[in-house]
């Protein structure tokens, strides 16, 4: 984690993409000057410093991936456990299904009663 932080630091600070771009100067002339070498230095000096930030940060990640035992059985049929999940999601929809077959006596009930008091009701 720290090394991911670390990574995401020195990344950004070595480039410009969360700076606004400079805007370009009005140009009245036919001459234009040439990009000075300050200009040229720091894209120079912004791309060698990630090209090193990268190298120096993915050296640690290869020797850790090579350092990894393989636990695998060549021949081996390692299935999902998701099974249980499955056949849970499939009983919640049935029981979804089903709520307008066990709530459709109580409707009928209220229907009864409506017709029962409708010279009470809407007075």
């Amino acid at each position: 984690m720290k090394l991911l932080a670390l990574f995401a630091l020195v990344s950004a600070s070595s480039t410009s993409a969360f700076v606004a771009p400079r805007p370009a100067a009005p140009q009245n002339s036919a001459l234009q000057a040439a990009p000075t070498n300050i200009e040229k230095l720091t894209n120079a000096a912004t791309v060698a410093a990630a090209t090193i930030t990268t190298v120096v940060l993915a050296s640690p990640l290869a020797a850790i991936a090579e350092d990894v035992e393989d636990d695998y059985v060549y021949g081996n049929v390692s299935a999902p456990g998701g099974i249980g999940l499955a056949v849970g999601l499939g009983v919640v929809a049935i029981l979804t299904a089903a709520v307008p077959v066990v709530l459709a006596p109580g409707e009928d009930a209220y229907n009864e009663m409506k017709e029962r008091d409708s010279d009470k009701w809407g007075r």
